[in-house]
């Protein structure tokens, strides 16, 4: 009897003072997180409510309607395909990333992981959840987990460079259509200060060493070096910039064809250059799925060139409907993932 007990006592995991102290400061802090994560959501419907609200009174619903009613289906098809081609030019953004950082994924299993992220990315309350999914599977698929996290912060970070690119590139033909107001000098003005930030994330990798005694500042000096072992070489930034603008690109002709099935009168370079800044607000955390802060940004941008906020509404709700339709496999491909890959 005495030897079945120790026996039981050796197989049970011994639980130290650490483990104790561990648990109990968890279970004080879950309650207070829990608090601010529901305040912060509340915060983000009344911010999604609030934007939406003001944007259904300004705006005309019958006009919208009569889009609506006048609207060409075979528009909304090539919509559809050029989404599909801009989370694949994502992916391969981000595969050459992963490449360029020493790891060796199939360009198939970064298509899709991108495309499960990208699901997360646009069902979830935020934009930040799907990658944070992406970096896991990427370490659950033999990766380190800071060739992961940096390969996820690089995307992002590549993104915006080719948003800040196309930015800067169209500018001029844009400016010579539209008047010379203060408010349109100020994406490019972002868009120069992102390019020069990459340049200095870089330096974070000349960090003194004594200031590496801290973990922070150790996973700012890898996050400085693989910025500059992606974006500072000609050979690497080449194919993922260009990924980075082609899936730029793919997002204006998604916005073009819709307004055309629209009989919107807004043209291609139109869509093309607009739809950073609204890419760029749509993807902060502070809303539900970019919901309603799209609406209010496209129906301010879309007004320098002459689009009716009835016809900027109704084109930013459909290109809405439509991303979140195209994203949908993605959880098909999650939920085809074997269990023990799953994260809840």
């Amino acid at each position: 009897m005495e030897r079945q007990t120790l026996d039981r006592l050796k197989a049970r995991p011994l639980r130290t003072d650490l483990d104790v102290t561990k648990t109990a400061i968890g279970n004080a802090v879950q309650p207070s997180h829990r608090r601010w994560s529901w305040l912060f959501t509340i915060f983000k419907i009344g911010l999604s409510a609030l934007a939406l609200a003001l944007v259904l009174f300004w705006v005309d619903l019958r006009a919208v309607w009569e889009h609506v009613l006048n609207q060409s289906p075979g528009y909304l098809i090539v919509a559809a395909a050029l989404f599909s081609m801009q989370i694949v030019f994502g992916a391969l953004r981000w595969h050459s990333i992963l490449a360029r950082l020493g790891a060796k994924p199939a360009a198939r299993e970064s298509i899709r992981l991108y495309y499960i992220s990208a699901f997360f990315n646009s069902y979830l309350w935020g934009a930040i959840g799907g990658d944070m999914l992406r970096a896991w599977l990427t370490y659950r698929g033999e990766v380190s987990g800071k060739t992961a996290v940096n390969s996820v912060i690089l995307d992002r970070i590549a993104a915006l460079a080719g948003v800040a690119i196309l930015t800067i590139v169209t500018a001029p033909t844009y400016l010579s259509r539209v008047d010379n107001t203060l408010s349109l000098y100020v994406p490019i003005a972002l868009a120069i200060g992102g390019l020069a930030g990459i340049a200095v994330l870089a330096q974070l990798e000349r960090l003194p060493e004594v200031w590496l005694r801290a973990r922070f500042v150790r996973l700012l000096h890898s996050l400085g070096g693989s910025v500059r072992l992606v974006f500072l070489n000609p050979k690497a930034a080449a194919p993922t910039l260009a990924f980075a603008i082609a899936a730029q690109l793919a997002l204006g002709a998604a916005t073009y064809a819709v307004a055309r099935s629209l009989d919107i009168d807004v043209t291609a370079l139109d869509c093309i250059v607009l739809m950073q800044p609204v890419a760029l607000l749509a993807n902060l955390p502070i809303s539900i799925g970019g919901w309603g802060v799209r609406e209010t940004a496209m129906i301010f941008l879309f007004g320098f060139v002459g689009v009716p906020a009835s016809a900027a509404l109704i084109l930013s709700v459909q290109l809405g409907l439509l991303s979140l339709l195209i994203v949908l496999p993605g959880g098909i491909l999650w939920l085809l993932l074997k269990p023990k890959d799953r994260v809840s």
